[in-house]
C-alpha cells in the first residue's frame, strides 16, 4: 500500500508499504478520505526533522474482519477514531472517559496512506454521508469539545480566536448553545473562510493583522467578553486574558513548537478577573455520533468546510495549498 510521509520543509514522501493483517478484534479498513490538520501542518513545517506518517482526519469502508469482531461487517463505511478510551482504566471505570489514562492510538500508522488497521473499537459506522464529508467529523468533535469546555451559557458574549475550520465551527456551535454575540477573530486575507464565519452566525469580525485586537474588542465591547474560544497560535492567549470579563472562562485548542509555546502574561489580571484558562485536547476523540448528524443535517455544512480535494500521490500539494492559499481554503481532504 501507499502511505504519505512529510518533514520539514513541507516534504511528502510516498512509501510502499505491506499491509498488516488484522489481529483479533481488529479491522483492517480501506481508507478514503484524509483530512489536513493544523498538526500536519506543524510537521511539516517544523516538527518534523525525519520523515513521519501524517493524516488523522479518517474516513473509509472495512475491508477485512480479524477473529473476534462483531461490531462491523466487510463494506460498511466507517470512521477510524484518532484516539479511543480503553474502557477499563481507573477514571474510565469511574465515568471520566475523557481522562482515559491507557488511551489507543493510531500509533506508527496514520490516515494518509491506503490502508490502516486498528481495534474494532476505534470505529463508527455511518452511512449517508460522501467520504470527503465524513472525513471532517474529526475537527467538529474537537469543536464540540472546546466548546463544552468553555461552557457557553445563554444571552452571552462570545469571541472565537482563529478562523480555521475548528474556529469556524466553534461560531456556529457557540450560537447553538444561546450566544447573544459572536466575535471572531482572523487576518484579513483569509476571505473565504471568514465569508464562512458569517454564514455560520458571526455577527462581527475583527481583522487581527489591521487592528490591536485587545484594544479594538474592549473598546467595542466595555463590558468584556463572557466566554474566548482560542484556536489560534498560544500566544494569542495574551489578548483572550485582557479582553475577558469578570468571571470569564478561557477555552484553548492548539499546541505550537521552537519556543512559540511559552506564553507569558499578568497572573494577577486572572486572579483579580477570576478567570478560567481550560485546556481542550480533545483526547480521546469523543461525539462523533453528534458530529456525523450535524453533518448530515448540515447544521454544519460540509460543502461549504471542505474547498479543496486532492489525491493520496498530491499530498504535498494538499499540505502546501492549506498552508498557503489561506484566502480561499477552509478544508483540504486527501482522497486515498
Amino acid at each position: 500500500m501507499k502511505a504519505a510521509y512529510a518533514k520539514v520543509p513541507f516534504q511528502v514522501q510516498l512509501r510502499e508499504e505491506p499491509i498488516r493483517e488484522p489481529g483479533p478484534n481488529e479491522v483492517l479498513v480501506r481508507i478514503r478520505a484524509c483530512g489536513v490538520c493544523g498538526t500536519d501542518l506543524h510537521i511539516a513545517r517544523k516538527m518534523a526533522q525525519d520523515w513521519t506518517r501524517i493524516g488523522h482526519e479518517v474516513a473509509g469502508e472495512v475491508e477485512k474482519l480479524g477473529p473476534g469482531v462483531t461490531t462491523v461487517k466487510p463494506g460498511d463505511k466507517v470512521i477510524v477514531e484518532n484516539c479511543t478510551f480503553c474502557g477499563v482504566c481507573r477514571n474510565c471505570k469511574s465515568g471520566r472517559v475523557e481522562h482515559c489514562l491507557s488511551w489507543t492510538t493510531l500509533g506508527p500508522q496514520a490516515g494518509a496512506a491506503e490502508y490502516i488497521t486498528v481495534k474494532e473499537n476505534s470505529l463508527y459506522s455511518f452511512d449517508d454521508l460522501p467520504f470527503t464529508h465524513a472525513a471532517i467529523a474529526e475537527p467538529l468533535t474537537v469543536a464540540l469539545d472546546v466548546t463544552g469546555v468553555a461552557e457557553v451559557p445563554l444571552d452571552s458574549t462570545v469571541c472565537v480566536m482563529g478562523p480555521g475550520p475548528i474556529g469556524l465551527m466553534c461560531v456556529k456551535l457557540a450560537k447553538l448553545r444561546g450566544a447573544k454575540t459572536v466575535v471572531l477573530v482572523g487576518n484579513s486575507h483569509s476571505t473565504t473562510r471568514l465569508a464562512v464565519g458569517k454564514e455560520l452566525g458571526a455577527d462581527d469580525i475583527v481583522f487581527a493583522d489591521k487592528v490591536n485586537v485587545a484594544e479594538h474588542i474592549k473598546e467595542r465591547y466595555p463590558d468584556g467578553i463572557d466566554r474566548i474560544i482560542v484556536t489560534s497560535p498560544p500566544k494569542t492567549l495574551l489578548d483572550a486574558v485582557k479582553i475577558a470579563n469578570f468571571g470569564a472562562i478561557i477555552g484553548f485548542i492548539g499546541i505550537d513548537v521552537g519556543g512559540e509555546q511559552m506564553v507569558t502574561f499578568d497572573v494577577n489580571e486572572v486572579h483579580f478577573k477570576r478567570l478560567q484558562i481550560r485546556a481542550s485536547h480533545a483526547v480521546p476523540n469523543l461525539g462523533f455520533p453528534t458530529a456525523l448528524d450535524m453533518l448530515r443535517r448540515k447544521v454544519i455544512d460540509p460543502v461549504r468546510m471542505v474547498t479543496h480535494v486532492f489525491p493520496l500521490d498530491r499530498t504535498e500539494e494538499a499540505l502546501r495549498v492549506a498552508e498557503t492559499k489561506k484566502g480561499e481554503v477552509v478544508k483540504v481532504v486527501v482522497e486515498c
